[in-house]
């Protein structure tokens, strides 16, 4: 038989004590380790969690770069496309040929543009003969009959838009290594109309100019190469002026750079009152321009014939023309022309070859020879600005026979036509200019000591477009 060991014999409370302890001991031990794995559990669960904050603030971040990164594509696109805009503008502006931006329409290659202007006006003249649009149609020479007229001391009332013009033109640019442009303008000067006052006031509308221009090459119709325009007077009652050369017609003309300015080279329509003629008017005129103004030397050879009796004759003439700047933009114009000017000075003043036929005893005719008929010009004209918007011109102009003459011969009562133009012009707007302009005209009878006036005061209103 086996003995208990001393120590739990002797001590029976610390038996009874350690045998009820043990249970309570090993269930505290198995808690302890339930209570471990959980804490586990939970550590692996906070560090995925972790990792998927961490992998969501990574994603966000790399999202808020990119937008970024867009945003400053979009600025920079945004900038560049301003500057390109700026830059198109600008080349748009200092360009000769593409028009400036809502004046034309880009069809292709070409820009159209249309222009022109409406211009009303009122004339208040001496010399009444009750004929339509006496006043505001025909040329200056035309006053001739009004100022010795039997109601040369009448003063009446006409009004107007004739003088109104519509332009179309076109650009375009590197035809064949040049810039093409062509020109087309219209008035309603036409005299074969109606124009009736009673209900209509209908005029026709007629040709003006029509050209192209490729280089330094022009065909078509224009201004005569024989006339500078910078130096023509601004006048309100246009053309009507006694000597300034100006004439529209069909030419062809070269253009080039020469020493100190630029040479002008044409061929253009001959016309000397009779048919048709051989040999075109040819043109040359040497331009310089500066800060000193605008200078002009013009010569011309032309052929004048007289069908009737075959003979010709070759003349010539020639013109200076400058517009110098004065004080501001104040600036003189002037012009002097001689030779055989005829048609050219005055818009045909005087005819081209004088009538020498006459008749027999017994009524027929005999033809005389060819006499052209030499005449000088000159025009001076001063343009005064008293402020940005108000400005004056006073024009000085008169045309002379040189040639020993009659009146039949010459076809005109007078050898020698003087006119004078004072206005005043109010720029109300940069297209709206509204005028008010006196003139006369002095009409020299041949071989007498007498001359006719004519007079007449104009309001007009011209708006651009």
């Amino acid at each position: 038989m086996i003995r208990p060991t001393v120590f739990f014999r002797k001590r029976p409370l610390a038996t009874t004590i350690a045998c009820l302890g043990l249970p309570i001991m090993l269930m505290g031990a198995g808690s302890a380790a339930a209570q471990n794995g959980e804490i586990e559990a939970l550590r692996q669960q906070l560090r995925a969690l972790e990792q998927k904050l961490d992998e969501a603030t990574a994603r966000i971040e790399a999202e808020a770069a990119a937008a970024r990164n867009d945003a400053q594509e979009v600025r920079s696109e945004l900038a560049s496309q301003q500057k390109n805009n700026i830059e198109t503008r600008e080349a748009i502006a200092k360009s000769d040929l593409i028009v400036r931006e809502g004046k034309g329409i880009k069809i292709g290659d070409t820009t159209v543009t249309v222009s022109g202007f409406i211009k009303a006006d009122a004339v208040y003249a001496s010399g009444g003969d009750g004929s339509k649009n006496n006043r505001t149609l025909g040329q200056a020479a035309n006053f001739a009959e009004f100022a010795r007229s039997d109601n040369a001391d009448r003063w009446r009332l006409g009004s107007s838009i004739r003088e109104s013009r519509f332009g179309l033109r076109t650009a375009t640019p590197d035809v064949n290594g040049r810039d093409l442009t062509t020109y087309l303008e219209f008035d309603l000067h036409g005299s074969e109309d109606g124009a009736n006052e009673f209900v209509s006031n209908s005029y026709n509308p007629r040709i003006r100019l029509a050209y192209a221009s490729w280089g330094d090459w022009t065909v078509g119709q224009d201004v005569t190469t024989f006339s500078e325009l910078a130096a023509i007077p601004e006048i309100l009652n246009q053309g009507k002026m006694a000597a300034f050369i100006y004439a529209r017609q069909p030419l062809l003309r070269y253009s080039m750079n020469a020493p100190g300015g630029r040479l002008f080279a044409a061929l253009e329509n001959p016309e000397d009152g009779d048919h048709d003629q051989a040999f075109p008017d040819a043109v040359l005129r040497y331009q310089v321009r500066n800060d000193y103004g605008t200078y002009a030397l013009a010569v011309m050879a032309r052929t004048l014939e007289k069908g009737s009796t075959g003979d010709r004759s070759l003349q010539g003439a020639t013109s200076l023309s400058a517009r110098i700047p004065t004080i501001g933009k104040d600036n003189l114009r002037l012009q002097y022309s001689y030779g055989a000017l005829g048609r050219y000075a005055g818009l045909r003043t005087f005819q081209d070859i004088l009538n020498t036929d006459g008749t027999d005893v017994n009524g027929d005719t005999v033809y005389g020879d060819l006499k052209p008929a030499v005449s000088y010009g000159a025009t001076a004209a001063y343009q005064r600005h008293w402020s940005p918007k108000w400005r004056s011109n006073l024009s000085l102009s008169q045309v002379e026979m040189v040639t020993d003459t009659d009146p039949q011969e010459l076809g005109r009562y007078f050898d020698r036509f003087s006119s004078a133009h004072l206005n005043l012009l109010y720029a109300a707007t940069d297209r709206i200019t509204l005028g008010l302009e006196y003139a006369y005209w002095d009409f020299a009878a041949i071989e007498q000591s007498t001359s006719y006036q004519y007079e007449q005061v104009m309001a007009s209103a011209k708006v651009d477009f």
